[in-house]
Order: structure tokens, then sequence, then C-alpha cells
């Protein structure tokens, strides 16, 4: 499992990342990873406008709406299932029957 920072951390290095701090000499203070912290800029400057990109609270309406989809469609399934059932339209065998 990745290793996780505190919010409040991220955004105190991302500011000083954005004003212009070396990545390295971060690196060095904080012991956090070059690549973490050349991630982290990325995002920030997304998040800035200062680069194109998703920007972080978007990607959490993303996820957001894409598990309302896989809900809503789970939901729909068991509708459609229960539609056939009760139109006869699906044969329902006893449970443990012989025949398949």
């Amino acid at each position: 499992m990745a290793f996780s920072y505190p919010r409040d951390v991220r955004l105190r290095i991302c500011e000083r990342l954005l004003n212009g701090e070396r990545v390295d000499a971060l690196a060095e203070e904080t012991g956090i990873t070059i690549v973490t912290l050349y991630r982290w800029k990325k995002q920030a400057l997304v998040d800035a406008g200062r680069r194109p990109g998703t920007k972080s609270h978007e990607v959490d309406e993303l996820a957001r709406a894409e598990r309302k989809i896989k809900a809503l469609e789970s939901e729909l399934e068991m509708v459609k299932a229960a539609t056939a059932l009760f139109n006869g339209e699906e044969v329902v065998r006893p449970k443990g029957s012989a025949q398949s």
C-alpha cells in the first residue's frame, strides 16, 4: 500500500513548489521522494491554472458520478430481471432442481 501524506503537508509543500523552490532541495529537506514532489508540482500547476489538465476537484466529481451511474445501472438490471419474471418471460426453476 502506498504511503500517503497529510493534506496540510501536501498543500504547504505544493505552495512552496509553486513559489519556485527547487524539487531536489525540498526532497532533501522533507524526505519525500523527488518523483512524488514532481507529481505534486504537476498537479498543483494544473490546479492553479498554469498548466492544462484535469483539476483535483474535477476528479472527485467524476468519480462520484461514475459510482452513481454504476449504482443506477445495477438497479436497472434488477428491475429488468423482476419485470421479466413477473411477465412470465423467465422460467423459475426450484432451487436444487436436477434440470438445468
